[in-house]
């Protein structure tokens, strides 16, 4: 939660009941354990400091699919895609899903049809004696990856060393707006004896270096002689500076493409939040953009202006 209201992780939260196996997912992937409040057995709870968590899955078998529509009372409909799963007079019959996969998930967009449900078994792959952990999700875009994650797992002979990330996708829509999510990805890699195991997180955190000014494109990748970006993004209680000049305004806009200077501005701190800091920074600044575009236009009648 970030000022009372819910918000996506960009990187992985572990869940546990047992203390010493919080400890040491801290130590294999960062962050440090805390309570878990309202966890219903899983009192502990980690937020690591990865998005990518290299797994063992033991085959196909260790991906579970099917479609749910859930109801006022419970689950109305569990299905395969093919046939009913429950409820068990319904077992076998068919559900009467679409084929398509962009069919079903019209239908469940409307309320008419199952959405998915996904869940992954798996042992952490630098220390498999943890025991097992599950990632449940309800991704469309993960159930468009199972066909191929299934052949890629029976293709290894034996448990498979797979990649479990949480990809950042950034686009932007019809009407013009930058959207920013994480979707789940499962990347399978091999066999443990031809994978190398996964870099432990940085022991210290850098400091985090100073914010570009949003109005600057980056339109190539920085040389490899500038120095890293910083891997932990500006708390959101921290303020921030940002200098508008009128002269680089209309220049942005002429880059960007943009009309309007909020339009001009958004574009820009879009840019800047999905390259540098976490997404749910850019929730944060695109509430100041109104404030942001109001000094801008001011600019135009004079040299500069600033906000803090």
């Amino acid at each position: 939660m970030v000022e009372g209201r819910p918000q996506a992780l960009d990187a992985w939260r572990v869940t546990t009941g047992d203390a010493e196996v919080a400890a040491r997912v801290a130590g294999l992937l960062g962050g440090r354990p805390q309570p878990n409040e309202g966890g219903e057995g899983l009192t502990h709870e980690v937020l690591t400091k990865t998005e990518t968590v290299r797994v063992l899955l033991e085959g196909p078998d260790a991906v579970a699919s099917h479609m749910v529509l859930w109801g006022s009372k419970g689950i109305v409909h569990r299905c395969d895609g093919l046939e009913f799963l429950s409820p068990e007079e319904k077992k076998g019959q068919p559900c009467g899903c679409p084929p398509l996969l962009a069919d079903r998930r019209l239908a469940a967009r409307e309320g008419r049809g199952p959405s998915p449900s996904i869940s992954l078994t798996f042992r952490i792959a630098a220390e498999p004696a943890l025991g097992e952990f599950r990632f449940m999700s309800g991704s469309w875009q993960l159930a468009v990856q199972l066909a191929d994650l299934a052949d890629a797992l029976e293709r290894v002979d034996g448990p498979a060393v797979c990649d479990l990330t949480l990809e950042l996708v950034v686009c932007t829509t019809k009407a013009g707006r930058s959207v920013c999510y994480r979707k789940p990805v499962v990347t399978v890699l091999g066999s443990p004896g031809a994978v190398a195991p996964q870099s432990p997180p940085p022991a210290a955190e850098p400091a985090p270096a100073p914010a570009p000014s949003p109005l600057r494109r980056r339109a190539r990748p920085a040389p490899e002689s500038t120095a890293p970006e910083p891997t932990v993004p500006p708390s959101p209680e921290a303020s921030h500076s940002v200098s508008v000049d009128a002269a680089l305004l209309r220049r942005a806009a002429e880059v960007l493409g943009t009309d309007g200077h909020e339009e001009t501005v958004t574009a820009a701190l879009s840019e800047i939040v999905a390259g540098r800091w976490r997404t749910a920074e850019l929730v944060r600044l695109r509430e100041q953009v109104g404030r942001i575009a109001a000094i801008a236009g001011q600019a135009l009648q004079g040299r500069d202006s600033s906000l803090t």
